[in-house]
């Protein structure tokens, strides 16, 4: 089974106008997305989080993305969050998203 992925406790999500802002409480800093990186943060915000594969089915399916391409731009995505400390794994809550 995949991990599922969630925000971590020290990230705040905020949106406007379909885009989103994250916050890193310990650091201070912020992180913009677009609509398309403000719904998947949304599904990392939700209660039990998102696995990739989740992540990628959402762009395939909400924004028509060809799958190659949205499983590369959310695995490097995903990379950039848990660099950033944005990032949580629940080893605990594991299946599909």
């Amino acid at each position: 089974m995949t991990a599922r992925l969630r925000l971590s406790d020290r990230a705040r999500l905020a949106e406007l106008h379909g885009e989103a802002v994250v916050l890193h409480l310990a650091t201070g800093r912020y992180f913009a997305a677009n609509a398309t990186g403000a719904a998947l943060l949304k599904a990392l915000a939700t209660p039990g989080g998102a696995t990739v594969e989740g992540l990628v089915d959402g762009l395939v399916r909400d924004h028509g993305a060809d799958r190659a391409r949205a499983a590369a731009d959310v695995e490097a995505w995903v990379a950039r969050l848990r660099e950033a400390g944005l990032l949580a794994a629940d080893a605990a809550a594991e299946g599909t998203a």
